[in-house]
């Protein structure tokens, strides 16, 4: 009893440590110019919710780790059981005043913000579990959790997604969430490491590959846009792994044992007028997340201009 005491205290130390020592680097940094500042963005998708807010255990403990990253902006799927109200009661236990979810029944997507939101759309159909678009800090700011069994599907969503910006003419936006494919930037680490993923997938006649080969047409769609994929500037290959994480009890804990099925299915796109304010992306895939999700979380840091005028 007195070891588990113990073992909690220190998470908590760790964690207070860990924000205050992010909070003392943002005070260090410094730029030549005055009224620029840094902001988070984080995407995460929750698995099933917390198994529908009932693994209060795992919730728990995702709270804490959001708390340690302090992002500005979060955007989530996988919000299985939430409501509006759910959901913005659980932001506030991370300093978010402010949160918006796509709907309340199946595999919503949402946001959560520590300013205002503007709510610009909410679309549940021809986009996977759906997209929700809202303008936040200056940025339109779009969420989406793409099919996660039939590559055709996920093309013409992808195809429905970009002609949607298009049609708003969406030069300063990021898309983010759990795409369930590919990206042709991973695809000669995947090729060669990723020894067992097409087996599981099923072989030749699984709707998730393209004739029986990894489909990178997804991403591919997206970055013709074009989008910038972010993450890939700034994290080496193999080390871009975003699923699957440990919490399955079917895999093996040993993390080289899970590459053999490890792939990539979450991302931050952003045009290249956003892009071009990334100071830093991260993939967070170590033994801190090893337990929170099923995926593990992506983000990117931003330098922006007059923040406090922002919505």
């Amino acid at each position: 009893m007195k070891n588990i005491i113990c073992i909690f205290f220190l998470d908590v130390f760790l964690g207070i440590s860990l924000k205050a020592q992010n909070e003392i680097q943002r005070t260090y940094e410094r730029h030549w110019e005055q009224g620029y500042e840094k902001i988070r963005i984080i995407s995460y998708n929750v698995f099933n919710g917390f198994d529908w807010k009932k693994d209060k255990d795992r919730q728990n403990r995702f709270v804490e780790w959001i708390r340690k990253q302090d992002p500005e902006i979060l955007a989530l799927q996988e919000l299985c059981g939430f409501t509006q109200e759910s959901l913005l009661a659980m932001a506030q236990q991370w300093g978010h005043p402010y949160a918006v979810i796509l709907k309340e029944n199946g595999y919503p997507v949402g946001i959560t913000s520590k300013k205002p939101i503007n709510l610009k759309a909410k679309l549940l159909e021809n986009c996977g579990h759906g997209l929700l678009h809202v303008e936040t800090y200056g940025y339109d700011i779009l969420v989406t959790h793409l099919n996660p069994g039939d590559t055709d599907k996920r093309r013409a969503e992808a195809g429905f997604i970009v002609q949607y910006i298009k049609e708003k003419t969406l030069d300063k936006c990021l898309l983010m969430g759990d795409m369930n494919a590919h990206s042709p930037f991973d695809a000669d680490y995947m090729e060669a490491n990723a020894i067992e993923l097409l087996m599981k997938y099923g072989g030749k006649q699984s709707h998730n590959l393209l004739d029986g080969n990894f489909d990178y047409s997804v991403i591919s769609r997206f970055l013709s846009l074009p989008f910038i994929d972010v993450c890939r500037c700034y994290v080496p290959e193999d080390k871009r792994t975003t699923f699957p994480t440990a919490i399955l009890m079917y895999l093996s804990r040993h993390q080289e044992v899970r590459k053999r099925v490890g792939e990539r299915l979450d991302f931050i796109l952003a045009t290249p007028l956003i892009a071009k304010e990334v100071t830093d992306a991260f993939i967070y895939n170590e033994k801190d997340t090893d337990y929170l999700s099923d995926h593990y979380p992506v983000g990117i840091d931003l330098c922006i201009k007059d923040k406090q005028d922002k919505i």
